[in-house]
């Protein structure tokens, strides 16, 4: 893809970190209970840093400019309107070692949150509203302070999809959201996340490319209001790339011990 030399004329950005906030230790009446110990994203990026307008068929760039920074934190909300959007890492103008693009019917009920790991310097963030100028919406990039997704993850064991196979998992309705990260060892890695609701009605898409995806896995918390929700993980690559996924409740509207029910796979 290559919107990131055509459109430099998007605004960029700087941020500046302004220290971690675990989001286990907030207490919001509008959100569900944490049900997990920790996390590599905090809902409070919205007050770390002032959030950008994106208005449609625009670029936006955040230049990150402290070597010491490993990993950012991308979120993306509407005011109830669709996001369409693509978003890169930028190593060099020329080389792009990771990037995704996203589409959700209601950037208010399913925003984006997703986590980028970022080894090399230098290193710029790019989010490209694809959508039309009735579609514009808020983007954030900061440093969160915040680990590695992986390390939060470290003790579940991760289901190995193979190159061209579609694995799904359904849940309860008491799950509010759930929280996606693939990776592999050394290898590309080309996915498709879908958030389908009832008889296939898809209300997310994300699709992710990693040059490396051991140096740059994809982390992302996906919002299921409501019943019938079920995520399907489709490695897009031929069978000798295959990759780890880990996909687990996030954030439940009750206690409850239940465990996702993988069901439904298959191959393209």
């Amino acid at each position: 893809m290559k919107f990131a030399l055509a459109l430099l004329v998007g605004s960029t950005a700087a941020f500046s970190f302004h220290g971690a906030v675990q989001p286990n230790t907030m207490s919001r009446s509008t959100r569900p209970t944490m049900s997990v110990e920790g996390s590599p994203i905090t809902p409070e990026i919205w007050k770390k840093s002032p959030p950008m307008k994106v208005q449609g068929n625009t670029l936006k760039t955040w230049d990150i400019g402290q070597e010491s920074v490993e990993r950012v934190q991308v979120s993306i909300r509407s005011d109830g309107r669709p996001i369409d959007a693509n978003i890169e890492l930028w190593h060099t103008p020329s080389y792009v070692p990771t990037k995704f693009s996203v589409y959700t019917e209601d950037g208010a009920i399913r925003p984006v949150d997703a986590v980028l790991e970022t080894p090399k310097h230098p290193k710029t963030v790019a989010i490209y509203n694809t959508g039309s100028m009735e579609f514009p919406f808020d983007a954030n990039v900061a440093d969160t302070g915040l680990g590695k997704a992986y390390e939060f993850l470290e003790d579940v064991a991760p289901k190995k999809v193979q190159g061209g196979q579609i694995t799904s998992y359904t849940f309860g309705a008491e799950v509010n959201s759930v929280q996606v990260l693939i990776k592999t060892e050394e290898r590309n890695m080309k996915a498709k996340i879908e958030l389908t609701q009832g008889p296939n009605q898809v209300k997310q898409i994300i699709n992710v490319y990693a040059s490396v995806g051991k140096k740059n896995p994809f982390y992302a918390v996906i919002q299921t209001p409501g019943a019938n929700n079920a995520i399907r993980v489709v490695n897009e690559n031929t069978v000798e790339f295959p990759f780890d996924a880990w996909v687990l409740p996030y954030e439940y509207g009750s206690e409850s011990d239940d465990e996702p029910v993988m069901g439904g796979g298959g191959w393209m």
